[in-house]
């Protein structure tokens, strides 16, 4: 069996538990409500300081983390907002820029947002030509103050290529951008 420690006794009968002892065994019932009633006007009094001064620092405390989160949430908001920012500067000022000098065959540049300007099949109401669907309302005729004429048969070795009734029309239509290039500088019309 293991030794006792020194000072493991903690019901040991000394000087002042024993006065202690006697003291509550004389008292009479009246002195023990008195000092029962005197305890309780004591903790509660005791509680309510405690309650007020914990409640107001509670309360500072609560403050002062309601500050730092919100203090949190505006600069992370503020970052993600820069954040934005900046990804659609860059996108808008750097992704078109040059591009031609930078052409990739992998990416679909048709599809981006900034290039699909949809389909023609908004109506002009003054000449019921189509027309696309941001395109503004008299852009086209200038609000029906333009007239222009009907467009002319083109004569026919020219007709029978563009309509394929020429036997060389296969041809012609799949070359026809090439030979518009060709003779471009021939419609200056300069002297």
């Amino acid at each position: 069996m293991p030794t006792k420690r020194k000072g493991a006794n903690l019901s040991r009968d000394t000087n002042k538990s024993r006065s202690i002892r006697n003291r509550r065994a004389q008292r009479t019932e009246e002195q023990v409500q008195e000092e029962n009633t005197g305890a309780r006007v004591r903790m509660a009094q005791l509680r309510q300081e405690q309650l007020n001064d914990t409640r107001a620092e509670r309360n500072e405390v609560m403050r002062l983390e309601q500050r730092q989160s919100h203090r949190f949430t505006v600069n992370r908001r503020r970052a993600n907002d820069q954040q934005r920012q900046q990804a659609h500067r860059a996108f808008v000022a750097t992704s078109f820029l040059r591009l031609a000098f930078q052409y990739e065959p992998d990416i679909e540049y048709y599809a981006h947002s900034k290039v699909v300007i949809g389909v023609m099949d908004k109506e002009c109401p003054y000449y019921h030509d189509l027309k696309f669907k941001n395109e503004p309302a008299g852009m086209c005729c200038a609000s029906g103050k333009v007239q222009l004429p009907e467009i002319e048969t083109p004569p026919e070795p020219l007709n029978g290529l563009l309509i394929g009734t020429d036997p060389d029309s296969n041809v012609f239509l799949k070359s026809i951008r090439t030979f518009n290039s060709y003779f471009q500088m021939t419609s200056f019309g300069a002297t």
